[in-house]
Parts: structure tokens; C-alpha cells; sequence
């Protein structure tokens, strides 16, 4: 007779398999790519010698800005020597199998990539490809941002004083950029507070930047 613990390693046993089971084989490339265009960190896959074998969204367009980081013929390049100097070190280190995260200078801004060495099969010790993650750029995505203020009714001025917000802008800024007096921008991020329940805007700000950032389907960067 089966006991409540069999029943339960069995059925753990089962949900294991059905969720590492692999998916058609026809449907993996297509989709794993639009997954990882979804994600909000640049991910570049390379080789040991640095060449970029596949770049998602937000990888493409950080490499499209050449700043911290750009692609010269097709390899991994950064903005600066001492910065290319630690590209290659952490290329040496992956190939020993070892993870490490670097910090590429960007002017007065700096963007920190991690190096994660894959293994050439599940199981191997033989390192042939490096996964790098690039830390996200300060800011919301304008599409997360519209899909909040929709939700909590905000208005289109409303809406347009917290994107300003959202980007890094002041109250002074934001009357500036938007042709209006600081005291009708007073009363927009008053507005906002209200209808979001949040008791300062730096709290709503934070909100929106720890919601998953969507990216619009009309991209500029292919």
C-alpha cells in the first residue's frame, strides 16, 4: 500500500520531470531568443576569445551606444584600454572556470558585467562559451511607466510629470521641460502621491523601477 510519503515523493518526482522536460526542439531557438530580449539586463554570449556569438535587446542596444561597451568586428570591445584590459582578464579567468564582475568606466557613470563560464555539456569541465550579464542602466522603461499611470488613472500631464520624475528630473526641471509653472507641477506630483497611495514620490519612483521594465515592441535598436 502506498504510504503519504511515497505519494508525495512520487509526486514530486513527477513535477521535476514535467518541468525539465524539454520543449519541441522547433520552438527552442526562436523562443529562448525572445525570452532573453524580454530581460532587462544586457546578456551577450561569447566566446573564450570574445567574440559575441548572440546579444539580447538591451545588450544590442548598450553595444548600439558605444560607451561602456561596443562590438569591433564582431568581438566584445570597451570604451577604454584599462577597461578592455579587464574585459580579457575576465575572459582568462571563465576559462579557468572562475566567475568574476567588473566595472567598465562610462564618463561619471560606471557599468558593472559579470562573466559566468558555461560548461561545454551539462556536467563537463571543459569551459567553451561565457555568459555576461550587464547591470541595468539607472531609469524606467516608458512602457512599465504608462502601464502604472494607467492602472491608477494618473492623467496625461500627471503621467508626463512622472516620467520626468522617473528619468532623474526635478520639480524646477520638470516646469522647465514641460512649459509650466512649479506650481502646477507641485500639484501633479501631489496628484500622483494620492492616487498611487504612496506617502512622497521618491517612493513612487521606486515603485516603478523595481516593476519588471517592458520594452515597448516598436524598438529603435534592432
Amino acid at each position: 500500500m502506498e504510504t503519504a510519503a511515497d505519494f508525495q515523493i512520487s509526486y514530486v518526482e513527477g513535477f521535476a520531470r514535467d518541468v525539465t522536460a524539454a520543449p519541441p526542439d522547433a520552438l527552442q531557438p526562436g523562443m529562448l531568443a525572445r525570452v532573453l530580449d524580454e530581460i532587462d539586463h544586457g546578456l551577450l554570449l561569447l566566446d573564450l576569445t570574445g567574440r559575441i556569438l548572440h546579444a539580447n535587446f538591451p545588450a544590442r542596444r548598450e553595444l548600439s551606444s558605444a560607451r561602456a561597451l561596443r562590438s569591433g568586428d564582431g568581438m566584445l570591445c570597451a570604451g577604454s584600454p584599462a577597461s578592455q584590459a579587464k574585459i580579457r582578464q575576465a575572459l582568462k579567468d571563465a576559462e579557468r572556470d572562475c566567475r568574476s564582475i567588473v566595472e567598465l568606466e562610462d564618463g561619471s557613470d560606471a557599468l558593472s558585467v559579470a562573466f559566468i563560464p558555461l560548461a561545454a555539456v551539462h556536467g563537463s569541465e571543459t569551459v567553451d562559451t561565457v555568459l555576461v550579464i550587464c547591470s541595468r542602466r539607472p531609469g524606467c522603461e516608458m512602457l512599465t511607466m504608462q502601464m502604472f499611470a494607467r492602472a491608477r488613472h494618473l492623467t496625461r500631464a500627471e503621467q508626463n510629470v512622472l516620467a520626468r520624475l522617473c528619468a532623474g528630473h526635478g520639480a524646477e526641471e520638470i516646469a522647465c521641460l514641460e512649459g509650466i509653472r512649479m506650481s502646477t507641477v507641485r500639484t501633479h506630483i501631489k496628484n500622483v502621491r494620492q492616487k498611487t497611495g504612496s506617502s512622497s514620490i521618491r517612493e513612487v519612483v521606486h515603485r516603478v523601477s523595481r516593476m519588471p521594465q517592458i520594452v515597448s515592441a516598436l524598438r529603435l535598436v534592432d
